[in-house]
């Protein structure tokens, strides 16, 4: 018996217990009992089931292109029809408390007795589905009566998606699971759950694919359908569905929302129909109220750009030659009065929509245009007295809420993939503005689930390995392996919301993802410190022809900042061995970077971005740095005659680096032109409301270039407005802003400037005035947290700290609101 007792023991201390399905924060939900259900009969037409498919791309030169019907190759696919799910039920005893628990994927609406639970949509957030799926908690205690019905309505979402690029990206046809746990006043318990019990039938929804929209038929509205009088007798019964995936997880990351209204702001006579402007490019749907006879086909599409006659819409940019059709939603009224509808399972990135079908010219209070994105917390704010500088920040702003769809994507519309070079560029911009501690944690789990499963490109000498993740971090659409560059991601992203937010958790739930990461690149990848090879500095001005830097470079820079972020990461674990050989690695990779990239006749390495990041990195020795950012400067101001031509990773820190080595007034001349390539050039010249994937030397005569005009990337030079002329910098020895610093450029030409952070210890301000000579600078240092002054371009004697001289340029405050005064 003793030797039985301590085989068990010891099997328990080998073998851990298995995890428990679905567990998560607070009480566990107990799925046992629970089944997947779902519904494949099919009783759509083919006409709106099913929509064209062109899958031959057109020439880069768009305005020349006029295909002949042999060259567009159409096919016709249908998409996997959405679906009602119902289940009626008594209460018949006082409730305490009632909550459900639910997935429904790809996307789901869960209704009680008649009317839809909470105000979350596009719910819940992509995954790689094989992996994990995210479940969701609705308490709706205040919503049961003695007789109630539930009811789930299901979409395709990124699940179901057939559609768009290859119909092997879907994971399958839409399906549910569920757990009510009811609690009772006298203490017993009760549970409803999904399984063969349910009733079944189509949904109205003809046609959904997150990529090319929805089709609804309010003809096939079936009323009340999820309240209890319902008679569901002439329904199928739910089927049972293979389950997914065994790792279900409650979704810690905030819903999609509807999170502002977005008025029209002209209607346009279009070649057919009506064009509806927005004003600004946007990311969700438009909401409409038509009265029309019944069957009235009322078409919607969508687009960024309208077609150099106005009379048509272009869908060139949204990935029409790639998605294989133009972003279309249909309604088909039922007639007999005034009908509002909007989308449920698909959304658009759009400026402009072409509305056909309708008897009169539409007004423009018909139409409300919703934009939708992850409801996460705005933190961060920046205003100015010049209101160009202000367009490039609200321009960046809006492109990054433009594309936080529960993972930061690359575009709104064409690829909607999370490419992780993206993330990493516009993470330090996003985190100033945005609290997205949950949206990195996200990222990072999703990063861990693409680990190994790409293969490596066929260009590349980079070998496949097991610690390597994909180049997108999420889904099925993965693109290869990372690459060196774009696999930065997978130890700077955690990094950043590490010195950000103060996240440790991100951290220990990281390191063995990193570890692996980082000795796949010391083992395979580097040669004598330099890592050869790499996307590169993407998309600089006029394209990746332009490209002026090598992609080793700023591989290897990125190499030596994650090296760096893995040292520190390591202290914080108390790893102080792993700290010490990070450290000692990056001492080689700095070495071996400056003996391959710096010039030591010019003082640079070899272009804007060759500079730029290579001192953003602190990759520059100390007696070499002013020198490189002199050299920076003539490098815009002479060799490309005021202009930069940086990609993604040289844009990213350009300002900043300006302003900190003395050559504001280059950052001045860069924010006040507007020829092209310049950043006024895509704000004031052609009113655009959002980046573009590159900037172009568009004709406005012309169709506008295919790519994106919605690329989030290309806000990473963003963190500038806060980093520099608010001089909020993180102390990274110090995460979380325990201690920061107030570094600010006085940027001449401004007469006031206004910048705002809500940081983990509190709001951080830094407001700076120009008042007769004088620079009056009001800061709020938060509690808990010290603020390093760095005022190293003025003498002591140029400052007063609330009236009162100061000993040195460099002080530190605690708590608390001052004001400094500058000559």
């Amino acid at each position: 018996m003793k030797f039985q007792l301590f085989l068990i023991t010891l099997l328990f201390l080998i073998v851990p217990p298995l995890k428990t399905f679905g567990q998560s924060k607070g009480n566990n939900i107990d799925w046992d009992k629970a089944k997947w259900i779902g519904y494949t009969e099919d009783n759509r037409l083919e006409k709106w089931a099913a929509r064209d498919l062109m899958r031959n791309q057109p020439p880069m030169d768009i305005n020349t292109w006029q295909p002949t019907e042999k060259e567009l190759k159409v096919v016709r696919r249908k998409t996997y029809p959405s679906v009602l799910l119902r289940k009626s039920f008594f209460i018949e005893k006082d409730i305490s408390s009632a909550e459900v628990a639910i997935c429904g994927l790809g996307l789901y609406e869960l209704y009680l007795n008649g009317s839809k639970v909470g105000d979350r949509v596009l719910d819940p957030a992509q995954t790689s589905y094989e992996k994990r799926a995210f479940f969701v908690r609705h308490d709706v205690t205040n919503m049961l009566k003695e007789k109630n019905s539930l009811g789930i309505m299901l979409g395709n979402g990124f699940y179901g998606q057939n559609m768009a690029f290859s119909p092997r990206l879907a994971y399958g046809k839409p399906l549910s699971i569920m757990v009510l746990n009811i609690d009772y006043a006298d203490g017993t318990k009760e549970s409803i759950v999904t399984d063969e019990s349910w009733k079944a039938h189509n949904s109205p929804i003809l046609f959904d694919n997150i990529y090319h929209g929805e089709t609804y038929d309010a003809r096939k509205e079936i009323k009340n359908w999820s309240s209890f009088d319902y008679n569901d007798t002439s329904w199928g019964s739910a089927e049972l569905m293979k389950a997914p995936t065994k790792n279900l997880l409650e979704q810690q990351l905030e819903p999609m929302k509807k999170v502002r209204e977005i008025s029209p702001i002209a209607i346009l006579p279009a070649e057919k129909g009506w064009i509806i402007d927005m004003g600004q490019n946007m990311t969700g749907w438009l909401q409409i109220n038509v009265e029309e006879k019944e069957g009235t086909e009322v078409k919607m599409r969508f687009s960024e750009h309208l077609m150099p006659d106005k009379r048509n819409i272009d869908p060139a940019s949204t990935g029409i030659h790639v998605t294989g059709n133009t972003q279309t939603d249909v309604y088909i009224c039922k007639g007999g009065g005034v009908e509002t509808w909007e989308p449920r399972f698909t959304y658009h990135g759009f400026q402009y929509v072409q509305i056909e079908g309708l008897k009169n010219k539409p007004k423009l209070d018909q139409f409300k245009g919703w934009l939708v994105r992850s409801d996460v917390e705005r933190i961060g704010t920046f205003k100015c007295s010049d209101d160009l500088i202000n367009s490039f920040y609200n321009v960046s702003m809006q492109t990054i809420e433009d594309n936080l769809q529960g993972l930061l994507s690359d575009c709104p519309h064409r690829e909607r993939c999370a490419w992780m070079g993206d993330a990493y560029i516009v993470a330090e911009a996003a985190s100033f503005n945005f609290n997205l501690k949950g949206l990195w944690q996200k990222t990072a789990d999703d990063i861990e689930t693409v680990l190994g499963i790409s293969k490596a490109h066929f260009k590349d000498t980079f070998p496949y390995d097991s610690r390597a993740p994909s180049n997108v971090s999420v889904g099925k659409r993965l693109n290869l392996q990372a690459r060196p560059d774009w696999g930065a991601a997978t130890v700077m992203i955690p990094y950043f919301s590490y010195i950000y937010y103060g996240d440790t958790t991100i951290v220990k739930k990281s390191w063995n993802m990193m570890e692996g990461w980082m000795a796949y690149l010391d083992e395979k990848v580097q040669e004598d410190g330099v890592i050869n090879g790499g996307y590169g500095d993407w998309c600089p001005p006029g394209g990746n022809v332009n490209m002026d830097t090598p992609p080793a470079l700023t591989s290897t820079a990125l190499y030596y900042q994650s090296l760096i972020a893995m040292q520190k990461m390591a202290i914080f674990l108390g790893r102080k061995v792993d700290a010490s050989v990070y450290k000692q690695r990056a001492n080689t990779v700095k070495k071996a970077f400056n003996t391959r990239f710096f010039n030591e006749e010019t003082n640079s390495y070899g272009s804007q971005t060759g500079n730029t990041f290579a001192l953003y990195a602190n990759l520059v020795n100390e007696d070499k740095k002013q020198l490189v950012a002199n050299n920076l400067s003539d490098l815009i101001m002479k060799d490309k005659h005021g202009h930069f031509s940086t990609g993604i990773f040289g844009h990213r820190p350009l300002y900043t680096i300006l302003n900190g080595y003395g050559h504001s007034k280059v950052t001045k001349h860069l924010w006040e032109i507007t020829d092209y390539p310049s950043l006024g050039f895509v704000t004031k010249e052609h009113n655009l409301t959002t980046w573009p994937e590159h900037i172009a030397n568009w004709d406005k005569t012309k169709r506008y270039h295919r790519n994106s005009f919605n690329h989030p990337m290309n806000s990473g030079f963003s963190a500038s407005f806060h980093e520099s002329l608010g001089g909020i910098i993180p102390d990274e020895d110090h995460p979380g802003f325990q201690k920061f610093y107030l570094k600010p450029t006085f940027l001449e030409g401004l007469e006031w400037c206004e910048v705002g952070y809500k940081s983990p210890k509190g709001e951080i301000k830094s407001n700076w005035k120009r008042n007769k000579g004088k620079i009056i600078w009001s800061v709020t240092v938060p509690e808990n947290s010290v603020a390093s002054i760095q005022l190293q371009m003025y003498t002591s004697k140029q400052i007063k700290l609330n009236k009162k001289r100061v000993k040195s340029n460099t002080f530190e405050l605690t708590s608390g609101e001052y004001v400094i005064t500058i000559k």
